[in-house]
């Protein structure tokens, strides 16, 4: 009974990943007036990329804009259209039974454990790294292709980042997409946090520490 009730929960639990697909994706245009810093509300938190710029002033990611999952700032003159990606399915499917298959799983791929604030410093030791507003960057040990297996249920999965922050997990033939931001890996409306280990990451669903999977570096 105990198991039926967890299955259920996590299906139930899976809709909501999925219906972040019914969003369009949003154009959102941003001005630093008089040089000034200013930040823009995002409706649907998303990946976000520099859409079109709109200043003479050169709008550079980390340094003169950037974004975390409630909004976009500016600074120093830049203006500009951002696109706000937010679909978080890479696979599409009529057949609902399959479709909370594969979230049950993207779930299950995409979780992490809360990490100590400042452990989490660790993750910017980096010359790449502009400061506490570039909130996009993504650290070399998190970019790549990496293993894992997910005990709880049994999924072989695979999960790729690259260096600009989007992520695309993989498992029994269904893609759950996401992105990296503030340290946080994001998919749809739940954020999660990535701890790095010995040779790739551990993950964890929030709530659930049970719900664990350790990656390792495959490429």
């Amino acid at each position: 009974m105990d198991r039926t009730r967890t299955l259920l929960s996590a299906c139930l639990a899976a809709v909501g990943f999925w219906a972040a697909d019914a969003y369009a994706d949003d154009y959102v245009t941003c001005e630093s007036r008089n040089d000034r810093y200013q930040s823009c509300p995002i409706s649907t938190a998303g990946y976000v990329t520099l859409d079109r710029q709109l200043s003479g002033t050169a709008c550079t990611q980390g340094r003169t804009w950037d974004y975390n999952r409630r909004e976009i700032w500016v600074d120093d003159g830049c203006r500009a259209s951002f696109r706000v990606h937010t679909s978080s399915s890479g696979h599409h499917d009529n057949n609902d039974a399959k479709v909370a298959a594969g979230v049950l799983i993207g779930a299950a791929i995409l979780g992490a454990i809360a990490s100590n604030a400042n452990k989490k410093d660790d993750k910017y030791d980096d010359n790449r790294y502009q400061g506490a507003r570039h909130s996009s960057y993504v650290p070399g040990w998190m970019v790549g292709t990496f293993e894992g297996y997910n005990p709880l249920y049994n999924a072989d999965v695979t999960l790729t980042i690259d260096s600009s922050g989007r992520a695309t997990g993989r498992a029994n033939g269904q893609t759950i997409n996401g992105w990296i931001n503030d340290g946080y890996l994001n998919v749809g409306n739940n954020a999660f946090n990535i701890d790095q280990s010995r040779d790739g990451f551990v993950t964890s669903q929030v709530g659930d520490r049970q719900n664990e999977v350790r990656y390792r570096r495959v490429r």
